[in-house]
């Protein structure tokens, strides 16, 4: 099999475009400023600088998310398989947690990123 040098120009292309979209989609390790909660009914914005836990109503029960030091995390949720439990802490900006049986979504943003409008508080 005999390779002409278009081909590998074509490959260093590939990995070129191969190693860009890897840098775009994990190289941001910005630590976020706040969280958006997006339950069943309404969003909660809450800052990772202040400590609290959060109960978030969903169809099966209530989604208990602890913000703590930067971080924010589901404790416990009332669904089967508790996938969203086991995903642990995140705190970089853009990382998220669902929990899609109970319908509850967590991301961690910037506070410039958010859109606040009436309906959050």
């Amino acid at each position: 099999m005999h390779l002409n040098p278009f081909d590998y120009v074509a490959l260093v292309i590939a990995v070129a475009v191969v190693v860009g979209f890897v840098v775009l989609a994990y190289g941001s390790t910005e630590a976020g400023s706040q969280i958006r909660i997006q339950g069943e009914t309404r969003d909660y914005i809450y800052e990772l600088a202040t400590d609290r836990e959060v109960e978030i109503p969903g169809p099966l029960g209530d989604t208990l998310i602890e913000i703590r030091a930067g971080e924010v995390r589901v404790v416990s949720s009332p669904c089967r398989d508790d996938i969203c439990v086991a995903a642990g802490w995140v705190s970089q900006s853009g990382q998220w947690i669902a929990c899609l049986p109970n319908r509850v979504f967590v991301r961690v943003e910037h506070a410039e990123e958010a859109d606040v409008d009436a309906q959050t508080f």
